[in-house]
């Protein structure tokens, strides 16, 4: 029996989803009144959205909160996903295929 070979590609796939999950887990922690939030890819949302500058852009949607905020706070909040949403791609751009239409909720136990 031969043993499967692992590429290189594949590599980089289990470290953008370990890379992921952690960056996740760490922004549920900064932010504890965030209950969730979708990611979105721009060119499901546009029709025109062909063009190549729209490639690996997403927008972060249905963000909750589980708690009231004030619109400062909403706004950091919301800044921080999209900060983490960003620099994970720009680091890892594999990651982009893990995003794309992803809903990301806090876990409870």
């Amino acid at each position: 029996m031969k043993t499967p070979l692992v590429t290189d590609a594949d590599r980089r796939a289990c470290m953008a989803a370990a890379d992921l999950s952690t960056q996740i887990d760490a922004l549920f922690v900064a932010c504890p009144n965030l209950c969730g939030f979708v990611v979105e890819d721009m060119s499901d949302l546009h029709s025109d959205m062909d063009a190549p500058e729209a490639v690996d852009r997403f927008v972060i949607t249905e963000v909750s909160f589980g708690a009231p905020l004030s619109h400062d706070e909403a706004d950091a909040a919301c800044a921080m996903v999209a900060t983490v949403i960003s620099d994970l791609v720009a680091e890892r751009p594999e990651a982009s295929a893990l995003l794309r239409g992803r809903t990301f909720a806090r876990v409870l136990h």
